[in-house]
């Protein structure tokens, strides 16, 4: 190592990064890693990648190699394992000997010096005092003419004030953090002078103000930069934004005047009321001195004082300065006015201003006190009020003809009314949502009126007399008792309500008032009641309304209508609700029935000696109970918990001469299902749809007129294609496999397959949501369409999860979901299951020639050397056949096609990542492997490898990382992978080529079935139907018991086989 050490503090983030320190990057490492790490700088194994932003990449060779990253601040990164766990690793050594013999590290810090400066300086001024040290002035100079804007003017400094000549600029360079030189003594530095926080906000303000007009200065022209117009919204939030600044206001003679802004001010505004020879006069003053600063009058001068006036006065004040001549504002009103003046217009400026009435005038006021009576009745669903002002013995109807009219022409004198009193009666009325009709003001809605009769009177008899009529105190609302039944009618549900024991004839209606909270309810009979105390009855009656108006219920009825499939919910709902609801026996039974899961009954029996385990046993009868009922419902076990079979047993119990039951699933897994279908219920007629459009059509017509097919299997594509003749026939069961297919209710397959008819409806999926509720709703769509509120209602109510706990009661009774941890006991340690796969169209025609070619060759082959002599080019066309079953393109490199087994495998992955699974996959072919793998990342999965190529130093490394958790799917060859791995991280072995040894297939699925590994194990075998796979494994499984007593480890199936059953795999 050269001379230079970097001595720095060594820490571990938790970034994994590592800030160097030579001296200690030995101790750090271990002796074994640093020797290791000198091995490989020393043969050349650090390369330089990249030098980009302040770090260098370098690239470490290896199986696999490693990317190693170094900054400016000699910070070091690797992204293996070990320097993850222990903060350094060989690698990371490798580079920095590397690095140090080429002085990359006295580089990188000669570099990062002039960033290391920045920051000191960047420091200092973090670290400096943060009080303003230097003051803003902002002067406001009013309007020398009407139409002109307001003008603003700045000053600037520390102890002495600048004019600043160029506005526009001066804030430009601010905002730049630019040196501004505004005086000959007087520089801004913006390294340590500071405005205060008032003062940004005004700069700031007026920031804007030269954004949003036009750029530039005006030439030969300094003092109009001197000073920036003001457009009025502008100077109004310049006003209110002010706070601490200081300000001076020029007004319309050019005097300077200094002072805060204050608020809140009522400006003295004087008035005059005197009796003319044509009418009323009154006059008004402003304050003599009174100058607007805004148009709008917001902002005046008055008093030497900058005053933001009163709300009240704003418009007043504004009226008088806009038609004052002489000082005053005169308005003139004729005789016929005299009552509005004296009994509206004086009342209102006595709050405003001072006022003074004229001598004549006041002789013939009279004050007297007011006494108010308001009427109240009863007019239909309305209430109307009249109101009477009675002064002495004037009495006056606001809203109608006054019984006494007052004028000037009989030398009357004139009454001065209480504005204030007449008005605290009429603010009650208004606020209780009282309208003006004819003579009177009416009150209308159900809830108002009886708001206004709870709450309303009460408030009104306290500022006035009020007396009600007979027909108004019948509008006294009734709390009835409530009770209600439930019976079934048919395959529907009846629901009646009675108040008191009285039906109620408006059930609908009434369901729809508690829903939407409303406190009253007014019955046909002119009755009204009150609801206050069926509040905690609201969630109730809404789900009860929501639910009748889907099932199409009218207004108006006693009685409400609903789809027995509700009855569960309903009930539940029901006891909570604090009313009596009696059931009859029908519906009692079908709640019971559907709380429960369904009752026990005996599954069939299935072929092959396989009965249902327990918990499958309580799917199939949470089943039969549905079909019973004529409802459906959402199978959601884990993978490998034998959905499958549970729906086998379903269509074996309930079997029915002519009905065919119908069965989508993806198009990888349908001739799975036949396979299943074949191996547990050989009894039932099954078919898969397959072929072009007009053989599909001639098959879907046979089994439409003939129903002699128990159970067809289509894909997903293909019903897309045939909905248009499979919508209208009533099939017995339509099952949907990995049902998430139509998750997205907008989708094309959604839209299909909601179209089919059938008696039972049942979806299967492992993942009954992911992303959200809404396609839990599309599920429910389609296995009890109507059950579930509209789909944008739906996600309004439980989208945000608010209202979970209500969803979850409703969907409780139709979807099952047992995940492994639950059923762990029933489950035996290691699960084994067959997986059957179609050959892609373009696949099976490249398998059917080979097959053509070869089994010419091996008949001869056996007739002229025999089954022993020619076992090795048996062997090989078997091989040829195996690798087109697993993908063709391993025997034709130029096949751009896809392969059966590999699109089941890509439909069966996402699902197991996503439960957490570990996968372990094998294959005897690497090439297989291979191309697996490119594939599996290409779609997002991160895989680790290991074949026979692999060196033996790097098996434990992969092993230990993927038992870690590193990798989702572990890719190994059967060469590779059948001895010494512990590969306990793993719960699913997939084979994906079914193999001849079984004691080799054995010794690899327990990789990951052995001591040590706490979770069951599920192992699937990939086989592609109708071929040498299928039949070989037939085979293995009729001598089973054979090979296990006769073959020894080293041979396999076909070194067992007779001539006969060779020919056989070529037939």
């Amino acid at each position: 190592m050269g001379e230079n050490y970097y001595r720095f503090d060594i820490f571990v983030s938790g970034e994994e990064s590592m800030r160097l320190n030579p001296l200690l990057m030995e101790k750090l490492a271990g002796e074994e890693e640093y020797a290791a790490g000198r091995d490989l700088e020393e043969i050349g194994a650090v390369k330089t990648a990249e030098e980009d932003r302040g770090m260098i990449r370098y690239t470490v060779a290896g199986q696999p190699p490693h990317s190693v990253t170094l900054t400016r601040r000699l910070v070091i990164h690797c992204d293996c394992d070990v320097f993850l766990h222990k903060g350094c690793c060989r690698h990371a050594v490798a580079v920095w000997l590397y690095a140090d013999r080429r002085k990359v590290p006295e580089s990188m810090m000669k570099k990062q010096a002039p960033e290391t400066a920045a920051e000191l300086s960047e420091m200092i001024l973090q670290e400096m005092p943060a009080e303003a040290n230097v003051r803003l002035e902002v002067t406001l100079v009013l309007p020398q003419k009407a139409g002109q804007e307001l003008r603003v003017g700045l000053r600037t400094g520390e102890k002495k004030l600048y004019v600043i000549k160029d506005i526009r600029h001066f804030l430009t360079s601010l905002e730049a953090g630019e040196t501004i030189e505004l005086g000959k003594d007087f520089v801004y530095q913006p390294e340590w002078m500071r405005y205060s926080d008032d003062d940004m906000r005004v700069l700031e303000l007026l920031r804007k103000l030269c954004s949003a007009r036009e750029p530039g200065t005006t030439a030969g022209n300094p003092a109009a930069n001197r000073l920036m117009r003001l457009p009025e919204p502008f100077a109004e939030e310049l006003l209110e934004t002010i706070g601490e600044t200081t300000l001076r206001v020029m007004d319309q003679s050019g005097k300077i005047q200094h002072g805060k802004p204050v608020r809140g001010a009522q400006v003295p505004l004087h008035f005059a009321v005197n009796l003319g020879p044509r009418g009323l006069q009154v006059s008004g003053r402003i304050p003599p001195d009174l100058q607007p600063v805004t148009a709008a009058c917001t902002w005046i001068i008055a008093g030497g004082s900058l005053i933001r006036t009163e709300r009240e006065q704003i418009r007043l004040i504004r009226l008088i300065y806009e038609n004052q001549y002489e000082g005053r504002c005169l308005m003139e009103y004729p005789l016929s006015d005299t009552e509005r003046v004296i009994g509206e217009i004086l009342p209102y400026l006595k709050i405003r201003g001072a006022v003074e009435i004229g001598e004549t005038l006041r002789k013939r006021l009279v004050r007297l006190p007011l006494k108010t009576e308001v009427y109240l009745d009863r007019d239909g669903k309305s209430v109307i009020a009249t109101i009477l002002f009675r002064y002495g013995d004037i009495t006056l109807n606001p809203f109608g003809a006054n019984e006494k009219k007052i004028t000037l022409d009989k030398g009357e004198q004139l009454l001065l009314r209480d504005a204030e009193g007449e008005h605290r009666v009429l603010d009650i009325l208004a606020n209780a949502g009282f309208r003006v009709g004819k003579d009177n003001i009416r009150l209308s809605g159900t809830d108002a009126v009886f708001d206004f009769v709870g709450k309303g009177v009460k408030r009104l008899q306290e500022a006035a007399d009020v007396f009600l009529s007979r027909e108004f105190k019948r509008i006294v609302p009734r709390r009835p008792i409530m009770s209600g039944s439930m019976r079934m009618n048919g395959d529907r549900i009846e629901l009646m309500l009675t108040r008191d024991g009285e039906p109620i004839d408006e059930i609908l209606e009434l369901m729809e008032a508690l829903s939407r909270k409303r406190r009253y309810f007014r019955l046909r009979s002119g009755e009204f009641l009150d609801l206050e105390d069926l509040a905690g009855w609201q969630e109730t009656a809404a789900g009860i309304y929501e639910a009748a108006v889907r099932d199409g219920n009218e207004l108006n009825r006693d009685t409400i209508v609903l789809r027995a499939y509700r009855a569960g919910y309903l009930t539940s709902m029901l006891e909570n609700s604090g009313i009596k609801i009696e059931l009859d026996e029908k519906v009692r039974e079908l709640s019971e029935s559907l709380a429960a899961g369904g009752k026990e009954t005996d599954a069939p029996e299935m072929a092959s000696g396989v009965s249902l385990r327990d918990y499958q046993k309580r799917g199939y009868e949470w089943m039969i109970a549905l079909d019973r009922m004529h409802m459906g419902g959402i199978l959601a076990d884990d993978m490998g918990l034998g959905k499958t079979a549970q729906i086998i047993a379903l269509l074996i119990a309930t079997r029915e001469a002519g009905r065919t039951s119908l069965v989508v699933a993806p198009t990888s897994l349908t001739y799975n299902w036949l396979s299943e279908f074949r191996k547990f219920a050989p009894n039932l007629s099954v078919t898969v749809l397959s072929g072009n459009g007009t053989q599909r059509a001639g098959l879907i017509r046979h089994i439409i007129s003939n129903g002699d097919v128990d159970v067809v299997i289509t894909s997903y594509p293909l019903i897309r294609r045939d909905i248009g003749l499979l919508k209208d026939h009533q099939f017995r069961f339509v099952i949907l496999d990995e049902a998430q297919n139509i998750k997205n209710a907008g989708s094309v397959a959604a839209q299909a397959v909601k179209q089919l008819q059938a008696d039972t409806r049942f979806a299967l999926t492992g993942t009954p949501m992911e992303n959200g509720v809404g396609e839990l709703w599309s599920l429910f769509d389609f296995v009890l369409p109507g059950y579930l509120p509209g789909y944008n209602t739906f996600l309004r109510k439980y989208q945000d999860g608010e209202n979970a706990d209500d969803l979850l009661k409703k969907i409780h009774p139709f979807l099952i979901r047992r995940l492994k941890q639950d059923v762990l006991e029933e489950l035996p340690d290691k699960m084994e299951t067959t997986l059957t796969a179609r050959m892609t169209p373009e696949q099976e025609k490249i398998y059917r020639a080979a097959l053509e070619r070869l089994r010419p060759q091996i008949n001869k082959l056996l007739e002229e050397k025999g089954a022993a002599r020619g076992r090795i080019e048996v062997l090989s066309a078997i091989t040829e056949l195996r690798e087109i079953c697993c993908h063709p393109s391993l025997v034709m490199s130029d096949y751009r096609g896809g392969s059966g087994k590999e699109e089941m495998l890509l439909e069966l992955l996402p699902e197991m990542i996503r439960d957490g699974r570990r996968v372990l996959l094998f294959s005897q072919f690497t090439s297989m492997l291979k191309l697996l793998r490119a594939r599996l990342e290409e779609n997002g999965f991160s895989t680790l490898y290991l074949d026979g190529e692999t060196p033996a130093g790097e098996r434990l490394a992969l092993t230990e990382r993927f038992n870690q958790g590193e990798g989702q799917i572990f890719l190994i060859s059967l060469k590779a992978g059948g001895s010494g791995l512990n590969l306990t991280g793993a719960d699913m072995v997939i084979l994906y080529d079914p193999w001849w040894n079984p004691a080799a297939e054995e010794q690899a699925t327990d990789r990951a079935h052995r001591i040590g590994q706490e979770k069951k194990v599920t192992v699937i075998r990939m086989v592609t139907g109708e071929t040498i796979e299928e039949q070989v494994v037939e085979l293995g499984a009729r001598k089973k018991a054979l090979f296990e007593r006769l073959i020894t480890p080293g041979e396999t199936v076909i070194s067992a086989m007779s001539e006969q059953e060779i020919r056989a795999l070529f037939e």
